[in-house]
Parts: structure tokens; C-alpha cells; sequence
């Protein structure tokens, strides 16, 4: 049987409970949406488009002002987008304004650091430093060779210097062990790809700063790792061989009530062939 081919968050959805793998990676049952992955997918948006922008009439002058017009401008659009959605989440205005209002803090902030970068750089002419400056966003990257992907956010590059930078909207300002084995993913699939280490890999926290942790050969030996066992682990298609991992996540789990509730006996999965003849 082929390997199934992984991903950061298949591979931690396995670590954190074997039985959500089942359901979700193998059975492949829809899960939900929330206001925070909502929330993730405006603010990603934003800061995909914004280096789309037309700079042409920017100048030493009124560059600051301009970028912060524009971010607004594309998060009002991409806000607007899901509105609909959001509000099945927000059915107050209070509710939508406190998120609205969060929400636009997290790109205002990371403006203000793109700005102090574009100052640090003592610019002579607003395109050029702006150019330089654009990372490559949402890049795939697959490796045949291990079967996993990953959808990078940010890859920036100054000189020599590459940087793989991951935004989260989380509360949570550390990176986490979840964190840390994605980013060693990372690093394996770029440099499978490149024949080089990036240089740092780090996590953009939108409420605060980016913080950074050195590629290391422990970080990518752990992340080949995870991935080499997730793939062992996962090669049967019988629920029993999947347990129940218990923790306080549980109950927020789409599948709560599978394991703890009343349903049926979920039905045979489907192989990889009989979902896509189905698409």
C-alpha cells in the first residue's frame, strides 16, 4: 500500500490522538470551521495580497502612510469576503467589532515591523526596497521522497540569508513542540528542494514579534523522524489500530461524540483511488 502522502498537521493531528487521525485523514469526514480558523484565513489573506500592491506612487515621503491605507483597504475587502461566515460565529456586533478590532491589530503590528525593516534599510527609492523586501508566500513544497508537503507562509531572503517564516494568530507567544515539528518539516522539504538550509525558521506571533530557532541537524532528524513513524503508524485502514488518546482537547474535538457519544460504527474508509473517482 502506498504511503499517504503527510503533511505538519496530519502528522500532529496523529501525535495529539491516533482516533482523530482516523476520522480525519483516513475516513476523511469534514470537520468545522471556527472563528479562529476564519479568522486565520482573513489575516493570511491580508498579508498574501498586500505585497501585490502598486507602489508606483510611493515615495520617501508618504510610503508609511500609503502602506497603512493599503493594509487597511485589503483587510476591509477580505473581512467583507467572510462576513457571512463570521457572523454565524459573531451574532453580535459587539462580538464582530471585538474581533474586527483584533483582527486589525495583528496586521497593523506586523506593518509596523515590515516598515521599520523597509527603515532599516535606508532606502533611496520605496520600489526597490519594497522588492526586495517581498518574501514568497504560500509556497508548496513536496517531497517524493519522504511523502510530505507543506504550505510555507513566508519565505524572506536577504543576500544569503533565507528566513522561513510561519504566521499564527494564537494567544499563545512560545513556540510550541506542534510548532517546532513544523518547522523542522520545513526545513527538510527546502532543503530537499534546494540543496541548502534556510538559515532560520521561526513563527511570526501577529499579537507580538517573530521568534526564531536555529535549524539544527537534531531539529531535522527529529522532524524525519516524526514523519517515517507517522507513516508506519498509519498504514491500516482498521479503526482499532488507531486508540482514543484522552487529554482536555478532547472535548473540543469535531469527533467528540464518535468516541464518547452515541453514534454508530463509522463505515469502511474509502481508499485513495474510490475519493478521487468520486471528485
Amino acid at each position: 500500500m502506498p504511503k499517504r502522502v503527510q503533511s505538519p498537521s496530519s502528522i500532529n493531528t496523529y501525535k495529539q490522538c491516533p482516533r482523530k487521525y482516523y476520522y480525519q485523514y483516513i475516513l476523511r469526514l469534514p470537520t468545522k470551521p471556527s472563528i479562529h480558523t476564519l479568522r486565520g484565513n482573513v489575516v493570511h489573506e491580508v498579508l498574501e495580497e498586500f505585497f501585490d500592491i502598486d507602489t508606483a506612487s510611493f515615495n520617501l515621503e508618504n510610503y508609511q502612510h500609503e502602506l497603512r491605507k493599503q493594509s487597511q483597504s485589503i483587510f476591509l475587502k477580505k473581512w467583507q469576503a467572510y462576513q457571512k461566515e463570521l457572523r454565524q460565529f459573531l451574532p453580535t456586533s459587539d462580538q464582530e467589532k471585538f474581533f474586527f478590532s483584533e483582527s486589525l491589530l495583528m496586521v497593523s503590528n506586523w506593518l509596523e515591523q515590515f516598515i521599520e525593516r523597509i527603515r532599516a534599510s535606508t532606502p533611496t527609492n520605496i520600489q526597490q526596497a519594497f522588492r526586495e523586501l517581498t518574501p514568497v508566500r504560500e509556497q508548496q513544497y513536496i517531497s517524493p521522497t519522504l511523502s510530505v508537503q507543506g504550505y510555507i507562509d513566508a519565505i524572506e531572503q536577504q543576500g544569503d540569508e533565507v528566513r522561513i517564516i510561519d504566521y499564527k494568530t494564537n494567544a499563545y507567544l512560545n513556540i510550541s513542540e506542534e510548532q517546532r515539528l513544523q518547522l523542522g518539516i520545513y526545513s527538510v522539504l527546502y532543503h530537499e528542494k534546494h540543496g541548502k538550509l534556510p538559515n532560520k525558521v521561526g513563527i511570526f506571533f501577529l499579537r507580538a514579534k517573530p521568534k526564531f530557532i536555529a535549524v539544527t541537524q537534531e531539529l531535522l532528524d527529529h522532524a524525519v523522524f516524526e514523519i517515517n513513524l507517522v507513516h508506519e503508524k498509519t498504514q491500516s485502514i482498521i479503526i482499532t489500530d488507531y486508540p482514543i488518546k484522552t487529554s482536555p482537547l478532547c472535548k473540543t474535538c469535531d469527533f467528540y461524540s464518535k468516541c464518547f457519544g452515541t453514534e454508530s460504527k463509522p463505515k469502511a474508509p474509502q481508499s485513495d483511488q474510490q475519493v478521487l473517482l468520486q471528485q
